[in-house]
């Protein structure tokens, strides 16, 4: 007979992080769940019949079962019963919510229980007769037990539910101990995480006074109670370490390297998360092996490898993060998986720009270490080779300062982590390191005004001050030591140097300044040709015109005084006679009178 064993916890991870389980589309899920039914239909001719008569297609059973495709079938179709109980479990939770959702949710629940219990007797017996390796039968009894701890948890068996939950994270930490690679082991733990909230609400209803301890509430579930929960569940144990080996593959198993951050280990609890870390693992170590090529094309070749993989980890990090912060408040997400999310993103992001800086100061070296027209000695400003030479001095330049700000960019962008502002010896060394690199980039700025076709020393000597500046910052944070993940480690004796450097052309370029001779520009004095300047204006204003006499006094002569003319004899003032009023003019006037030309005459007498 044929093997029916299959990956059922990894077919499920896939599935429902592709089509919006993960992001809390449940109405899409199922929708999913119900085309790969009618497809898985099709393909193994368990149709219900399209004639005038109903004919039932036949149901799966262990004797029926001949293709792996019939298990999925039974396991999609509790899939879409237990995706539309969480769909109803969500809209019961509105405000406004029909009264029959939350009937129809346990009913659906009832139904998702019903086929996964199916499908567990139809795995037993399947092992039994050995068409089905134990590794199999453990995952499809995990889900088993998930679905049933839901179904207790909903009517509030909250013992029950402990017990079923304790069994289920048995023997995932089982398939954890036994997994082949790191991707696997990870799997496992995201399974495990899945259900941490229902142990810590149901370790509280019951009473308990370290709810918050999940490790230490399972541990105190004792076996009997265990097998209870799922019968034959130490039997299943011993016999899945003795199929996978456990104890072999735990000696030779492909693992992802413990990681650390200042100290903290970065746990990556994550299916996705491990297999994509796993990739930027590997191209780390090629690198590290051909690291005596790294300036040549197969080593920038070997750090874009590098840079590239890192940006997949960063965006499957950031998804990851996304989906959980979007979906926290209506799915059952683990407290400890969202703080192992945000670490690890944050430090899958600071070992990016880390390998960016890195890989932007070996392309510095590379351009240095070039031939070059520029003169080594910085206090020469004058290129030899010509106007060609000249120019091609000033391109490398800018280049090499073009890179250096990139350089500053991603190192202001790790500067602003909250992994990297919390950790004292973390910030410190990337404060000594920005100050470092700009100082660097200051000095080369200052080197291209002064060997410029025009030269400007003023604004050289401008920066030779902030990079003196900004060396003695670096200087002090080295002084005072505990630096922590130094993205480029700094040494006294390079910031001594890098000061020195500083000096010497600060030096220069004062010197350059005051030698300097403004010369006029040609036509500077032809305006006095035609110009009429106000000559006895301009030496007033600069103090040097003639004293101007002061003007001698007028003579005003006095006033005459006038006789006042003889009162006139004053008249008697008369009354003025009354007028009548003007509205009473208005309304007689079209009484009395015509008008027009005739009215003129007419009107008259």
């Amino acid at each position: 007979m044929a093997d029916l064993s299959f990956k059922a916890l990894n077919l499920l991870s896939r599935e429902r992080a592709v089509y919006g389980l993960r992001n809390g589309d449940y109405e899409r899920y199922r929708h999913h769940c119900a085309n790969k039914l009618h497809r898985l239909r099709q393909v193994t001719g368990l149709t219900n019949g399209k004639g005038k008569q109903f004919k039932k297609a036949r149901a799966v059973t262990a004797e029926t079962a001949t293709d792996v495709r019939h298990l999925h079938l039974v396991l999609f179709n509790a899939e879409r019963a237990l995706t539309y109980s969480h769909e109803l479990k969500a809209l019961a939770g509105k405000p406004n919510a029909p009264s029959s959702a939350r009937r129809e949710q346990i009913s659906w629940l009832r139904r998702a229980h019903k086929l996964a219990s199916s499908l567990h007797d139809i795995a037993n017996t399947l092992a039994a007769s050995d068409r089905l390796n134990h590794r199999t039968l453990a995952e499809l009894t995990i889900y088993h037990l998930s679905v049933r701890a839901e179904l207790s948890f909903e009517r509030g068996a909250y013992a029950e539910v402990l017990t079923e939950l304790a069994a289920r994270r048995r023997l995932l930490d089982t398939l954890a101990g036994a997994a082949r690679d790191s991707y696997d082991q990870a799997l496992a733990t995201e399974f495990i995480d899945a259900y941490d909230p229902l142990i810590r609400f149901s370790a509280y209803k019951l009473g308990r006074a370290e709810s918050h301890d999940i490790d230490g509430v399972v541990a105190d579930i004792d076996a009997d109670m265990m097998e209870e929960a799922s019968p034959g569940l130490a039997k299943l144990i011993e016999s899945l370490r003795a199929e996978t080996g456990a104890a072999e593959l735990e000696a030779g198993r492909r693992t992802l390297a413990d990681v650390e951050f200042a100290g903290d280990k970065v746990e990556f609890r994550n299916a996705e998360l491990v297999a994509a870390m796993i990739k930027v693992q590997g191209a780390l170590g090629r690198l590290t092996k051909g690291s005596g090529k790294a300036t040549g094309r197969g080593g920038m070749k070997g750090w874009d490898r590098v840079l590239g993989v890192l940006g997949e980890a960063e965006g499957t990090a950031r998804h990851l993060l996304d989906d959980h912060e979007a979906t926290a408040s209506s799915t059952l997400r683990s407290t400890r998986t969202a703080q192992s999310l945000s670490f690890a993103h944050q430090y899958i992001v600071f070992l990016l720009l880390s390998h960016r800086i890195r890989r932007d100061l070996l392309l510095v070296n590379t351009l240095a270490s070039s031939p070059s027209s520029l003169p080594a000695d910085p206090t020469v400003f004058k290129v030899p080779g010509g106007r060609a030479k000249l120019e091609e001095a000033v391109k490398g330049l800018a280049a090499v300062i073009k890179l250096y700000d990139t350089v500053l960019q991603s190192l202001s962008q790790a500067r602003s982590l909250a992994i990297v502002e919390e950790k004292d010896g973390v910030r410190r060394a990337a404060e000594a390191a920005e100050a470092y690199f700009t100082a660097t980039r200051c000095y080369n700025l200052a080197r291209l005004h002064c060997v410029h076709p025009t030269p400007s020393y003023a604004s050289a000597v401008q920066l030779l001050e902030r990079a003196e500046r900004n060396v003695a910052s670096a200087r002090d944070a080295i002084k005072e030591g505990g630096l922590a993940e130094e993205i480029v480690p700094l040494s006294k004796e390079q910031v001594d140097a890098l000061g020195e450097s500083v000096d010497t052309l600060a030096l220069a370029a004062k010197r350059a300044l005051f030698a300097q001779t403004v010369t006029k520009p040609v036509f500077y004095d032809s305006a006095f040709n035609y110009v009429d300047l106000p000559m006895e204006e301009l030496l007033d204003k600069a103090g040097k015109g003639l004293p101007k006499m002061a003007p001698a006094p007028i003579a005003v002569a006095a006033p005459v005084p006038v006789k006042p003319a003889p009162p006139s004899p004053v008249r008697e003032k008369r009354e003025a006679t009354p007028q009548p009023a003007l509205k009473d003019e208005e309304e007689e006037a079209p009484a009395g009178k015509k008008g027009g030309w005739l009215g003129g005459w007419f009107g008259r007498g």
